[in-house]
């Protein structure tokens, strides 16, 4: 596993962006994962200038954007099962998502959004059928790209709350760009099968991993996190794990990230 770290642990603003980037060149950190809407208000509408200087700035840290998160952050408006005018702006929306990533040389979306999938009482096989379709969508236009659901806690919403919901979906469906997020917290707190879930590996691409409330990975969940770990080594994931980690205290930046890091590789590098 190659471990990445995700800026929402850290301040926002562009103008901190650096100082997060040189601390994870400093500890030997090549991934990140960017929430865009921490520094640019609408990153859909970042400018080439914008972009030119967020891929500078990686590169002159050594680092690979290895995903894209937080996607509807800024637009908590748009959802899936609200009207199909609703769901033409989100799908135009996420499109210039793709776009921004291929220009960024970032290979995957996570699209949790749990605002988006509010469900109006409708029935699962028809909000099934919407979200197939608009998944459709989107995979025609993501080629390059892994646009990876994300299952979330039934804490969170009222759909697609379990990795293998997502898998029972997608069976069956030519969609080559469509993944599905492997979330540890979300495996944690809906209690799912780590060992079950690896066998549908083929739909795996990225991963975040921490702790429920999105606190630093282990104590009451060191088991858990050591199991979990062990299950990965044994399938040999190889891609990229994100700590999608806040600083839910308030905590020195530095020394904080320096704790993620530090946990990080104990779990799982």
């Amino acid at each position: 596993m190659k471990i990445s770290i995700s800026n929402i642990l850290w301040p926002k603003g562009f103008d901190r962006l650096e100082e997060f980037f040189n601390e994870l060149y400093r500890q030997n950190i090549v991934g990140v994962e960017l929430a865009l809407n921490c520094f640019w208000t609408e990153p859909v509408e970042a400018s080439r200038n914008d972009i030119l200087l967020l891929k500078n700035l990686l590169k002159r840290y050594h680092l690979k954007l290895v995903s894209i998160h937080s996607l509807t952050f800024s637009r908590p408006d748009l959802e899936l099962f609200r009207s199909s005018a609703n769901l033409s702006v989100l799908e135009d929306y996420l499109f210039r998502y793709i776009d921004l990533a291929r220009q960024l040389d970032c290979s995957n979306l996570v699209f949790g959004s749990p605002k988006s999938r509010n469900t109006y009482g409708m029935s699962k096989q028809n909000m099934d059928e919407i979200f197939l379709k608009f998944l459709t969508k989107i995979n025609d236009c993501s080629e390059g790209i892994f646009f990876n659901i994300e299952p979330l806690s039934i804490r969170f919403c009222s759909y697609l709350n379990r990795f293998m919901e997502c898998v029972e979906l997608l069976e069956n469906q030519d969609l080559k760009w469509i993944g599905i997020q492997l979330d540890i917290r979300s495996i944690i707190e809906s209690n799912e099968d780590i060992q079950q879930i690896l066998k549908q590996q083929n739909y795996i691409h990225h991963a975040h991993t921490g702790n429920p409330g999105m606190n630093v990975l282990g104590g009451v969940y060191e088991k858990e996190h050591r199991f979990i770990a062990s299950a990965l080594r044994e399938a040999k994931y190889s891609d990229y794990l994100t700590a999608e980690i806040l600083n839910n205290e308030g905590l020195q930046e530095k020394k904080f990230l320096s704790e993620v890091i530090e946990v990080m590789r104990e779990y799982y590098e």
